[in-house]
């Protein structure tokens, strides 16, 4: 009968039962059935593509039917028993409440269940109650791939299996549904939901596997993931598996949330995609073992639109992580947080890069540049191209001080901040400009995040903002170095070292300029009032004051400045010249730069500043 002909087909090729080509119109399907005398072979039904299908009456059996293909194989394809069928010739349909099995000869597919109907006008098999499928893995892998022949051999750990309350097999269409309770047990990953639908290749072959309603996915010692709907295809050689409609994934205490997961399961990608969050803890990690938090050192959390994580091998903690999109970093153990275009992250390392605009910051300082590094292991922090650093700085009277730095590059770790070309350094105070310092390399030494000393190298040079008699200091050397004490926040002493050019000028003209040059120079101030106290310069001296039709030149290889004894010590064969005289030859001298006054001690030589002219000779 017709009926029982597309049910062997179907139950041979519908969906995932079918591991090799069809049967084609040639194929013989033989019913054997159980007699009092022993197994015994009865033509129930014969066909091919050109005879009639003999019909026969309702009946209750046990039976079993084989197909075949035609041709000089006569290869036996499929194998259907159950104690029961039931065959309506004039529904065109088979059915029964009793348990049916379906088989390969090689057992690469096997089926079973309890109560089916077939239904020959939809072409369709449904099996009522515990259906549990098992299917190679490693075959039907083969044969999605490279199209390889179906009934081949392999091996038992390869088993794919899927248990379900029902099924449902489409011959025409090529595809399977299960519902109720949906298990796929697998040696890749493990899946749960409610419903699973598998569309096949023209050859058997799975060619795509959705599930959908409280889809669970533990993949094998990498955790697992929940959502609404997972996709199963292969492409370009992997196997992948999409996880959309919002979805979770868990593994320890790492975690990520996405809309949509694609799981490559060949390369262990995680792809996160849309409104991305992922978790991971702090502190260093045990392969093999599932991550743990540490109190102490809590969570770094990424968002993004797009996150790709590289998992191990086997289980453990996330290996590499590349993220795209409105990328944020927050980082629970320092508080700090990051934003970038792009970010990357190696666990073998500790390493972050950042690029696309990046920022890191935190409660005290701030730093950008085309890209950012961070190793967090050894709290180091690189910026390179076009960077700035803005750093909080607490003052002794002021607590809203701000160093900016800008440079090429900047290297920034717990006790050292290094910046590199082009370095151009402000210091504002109460959001009001106090100093700025130029250099080739500046080098910055910290404690408790606080400035301890500031070492300013090649081209060195430095301005203060006007102070309150309007008075401006600059600085030019090759090397400036700068100490701060911690304890008070006040500078203790400047040195500046080789070609070293200080002037004091005021920002109207009745102010004197002062300009002093030497090889070194080196000022101490109070640690009270953080005014200048003493200053002392060496090698090749030389001093200019010009006021208001004053002008004062002198020099010496050694000055000593006593500010509050408004007295400047010249030794070293000093030489002193004003508008009126030149004192040389002394042992030092002693200048008074508020009243103008010099005084010459020990064995001196003064002359004019000026020789008169000579007398012309008189007129013939």
């Amino acid at each position: 009968m017709k009926t029982t002909r597309w049910m062997i087909l179907a139950l041979a090729a519908g969906g995932l039962l079918q591991a090799q080509i069809p049967p084609d119109l040639k194929t013989r399907i033989i019913g054997e059935r159980q007699t009092p005398h022993g197994s015994e072979l009865e033509r129930l039904m014969s066909f091919d593509h050109q005879s009639n299908v003999v019909y026969r009456d309702d009946l209750v059996w046990p039976f079993l039917l084989k197909s075949y293909r035609s041709g000089p194989s006569n290869e036996l394809q499929l194998i259907v028993q159950a104690p029961e069928c039931h065959m309506d010739k004039v529904g065109q349909r088979a059915w029964d409440k009793g348990p049916i099995l379906l088989f390969t000869p090689t057992t690469n597919v096997w089926v079973q269940g309890e109560g089916f109907l077939f239904l020959e006008a939809s072409n369709t098999l449904d099996i009522s109650n515990k259906v549990e499928t098992r299917v190679l893995r490693s075959l039907l892998k083969t044969s999605a791939l490279n199209g390889a022949k179906t009934n081949a051999p392999a091996t038992s750990e390869q088993t794919l299996k899927i248990f379900a309350d029902r099924c449902h097999f489409d011959y025409l269409s090529n595809f399977a549904q299960y519902f109720g309770h949906v298990h796929v047990i697998d040696v890749q990953l493990d899946l749960t939901s409610e419903r699973l639908t598998i569309h096949t290749t023209t050859n058997g072959a799975i060619q795509t596997i959705l599930a959908q309603d409280n889809v669970v996915l533990t993949t094998t010692n990498k955790g697992w993931a929940t959502g609404p709907r997972a996709f199963y295809y292969v492409t370009n050689g992997s196997e992948m598996t999409e996880l959309t409609g919002g979805a979770w994934w868990h593994n320890g205490d790492e975690q990520a949330r996405a809309e949509k997961f694609i799981y490559d399961t060949t390369h262990h990608f995680l792809t996160a995609v849309d409104n991305v969050r992922v978790w991971w803890p702090n502190g260093p990690q045990l392969a093999g073992v599932a991550p743990k938090v540490n109190e102490t050192n809590g969570y770094r959390e990424l968002w993004a639109d797009v996150a790709t994580l590289q998992w191990p091998p086997t289980n453990g903690p996330v290996e590499a992580m590349h993220a795209t999109g409105h990328v944020l970093i927050v980082n629970q153990a320092d508080s700090s947080s990051s934003t970038s275009e792009q970010a990357d992250y190696v666990r073998t390392n500790n390493l972050f890069e950042l690029t696309g605009s990046p920022e890191w910051w935190n409660e005290r300082m701030d730093v950008t540049g085309r890209i950012l590094r961070a190793e967090a292991t050894n709290n180091i922090f690189h910026a390179r191209g076009d960077s700035h650093l803005k750093m909080h700085v607490t003052g002794a009277a002021h607590t809203n001080e701000y160093l900016y730095v800008a440079s090429e590059d900047i290297d920034y770790q717990t006790n050292l901040a290094v910046f590199t070309d082009h370095v151009k350094a402000r210091l504002l105070e109460d959001d009001e400009l106090r100093d700025t310092l130029n250099s080739d390399k500046l080098d910055v030494e910290l404690f408790s995040n606080e400035v301890k000393t500031a070492v300013a190298r090649g081209h060195v040079q430095g301005e203060t903002a006007p102070d309150k008699l309007g008075r401006i200091k600059t600085i030019a050397c090759v090397k400036l170095t700068a100490h701060r004490s911690t304890a008070t926040k006040l500078w203790t002493d400047f040195l500046a070292e080789t070609e070293v050019v200080l002037k004091q000028f005021g920002t109207n003209a009745a102010e004197p300029r002062e300009q002093l040059t030497a090889e070194m120079a080196i000022a101490y101030f109070s640690a009270v009032t953080n005014q200048l106290e003493r200053a002392v310069a060496e090698r090749n001296v030389v001093i200019d004051q010009v006021k208001t039709n004053a002008a004062i030149h002198a020099t010496g290889q050694r000055v000593v400045y006593a500010v509050a004894a408004d007295e400047i010590k010249l030794t070293g064969h000093p030489v002193a010249r004003d508008d009126q005289y030149v004192v040389s030859n002394s042992d030092y001298m002693i200048w008074r730069p508020k009243t103008n006054l010099f005084e010459a001690f020990g064995p001196y030589f003064m002359s004019p500043s000026k020789p008169k002219p000579a007398k012309s000779p008189p007129k013939p």
